[in-house]
């Protein structure tokens, strides 16, 4: 009963009924472009925002954060 339940899930899967069909899944192929470029697009502003607050991007300091350090000497 198992391998014949099995057999028929790996058939079902494994068949696409059409191009812009993914499956059992709710979301059509533009919901995942759509959702693909939204995320690459967080990627670049999280990105810019990290250079700018850090010019060289060694994982150092900030020069925002040596500016404020106050020197007692």
């Amino acid at each position: 009963m198992a391998i014949t339940l099995s057999k028929l899930f790996m058939r079902t899967i494994s068949q696409n009924p059409n191009e812009n069909s993914t499956g059992i899944s709710l979301w059509t192929l533009e919901d995942i472009e759509k959702a693909q470029a939204k995320q690459k697009e967080l990627a670049l502003e999280a990105a810019g925002k990290q250079n700018s607050d850090d010019e060289f991007g060694d994982g150092g300091l900030s020069d925002n954060a040596l500016m404020e350090f106050d020197l007692d000497v």
